[in-house]
């Protein structure tokens, strides 16, 4: 039984090799909306968290929270953070810079009618700085002290060098 011609099997054979092959679609390609996804994890346990204390039961109190609500609650999130990037962004342009710094984030978050959230973002703002700030002099001081051991270390091999001693000794 003869078979039939496809077009692939007409072509000629150094056509078909210069041609390459097409790529697989990637088995874990990951979508835009994934890419941009809060974790899981985190937006769980600060909306129980929120929710616990919210509902007076202090920290330790169980709170249920359905696996939809969750996700609209990730997403209203995730919307959020990219509107007040936006309006930060556009507050850092208007100063004619390319860098959001606090500042920005401060001045969109009052743009945005969300000034009640100033005043906790200040107050945490400047814990983080002063905990960072502790964390740089603490590593500061022990890099200094860590020079100065090597230095001392050092210092003493130099004197006591037994080739020095050698050299004495022949004179």
């Amino acid at each position: 039984m003869p078979r039939k011609a496809t077009k692939e099997a007409e072509r000629p054979a150094a056509a078909a090799q210069e041609e390459p092959a097409p790529l697989p679609a990637a088995p874990a390609a990951m979508t835009q909306a994934e890419v941009e996804e809060l974790p899981k994890a985190i937006v769980r346990r600060l909306v129980k968290d929120k929710l616990a204390h919210v509902a007076g039961g202090g920290e330790g109190a169980e709170v249920i929270v359905n696996k939809d609500a969750m996700a609209a609650f990730a997403e209203s999130a995730r919307i959020f953070i990219h509107y007040l990037s936006a309006t930060a962004n556009d507050m850092c342009k208007e100063s004619k810079r390319q860098t959001i710094n606090a500042d920005d984030v401060l001045k969109a978050l009052d743009e945005m009618e969300f000034s009640e959230f100033l005043e906790p973002l200040r107050t945490s703002l400047q814990e983080f700085r002063n905990k960072n700030a502790d964390r740089k002099s603490e590593a500061s001081k022990k890099q200094k002290e860590k020079r100065r051991k090597l230095n001392e270390e050092s210092l003493p091999q130099k004197e006591n060098d037994p080739a020095d001693d050698a050299e004495e000794n022949d004179d």
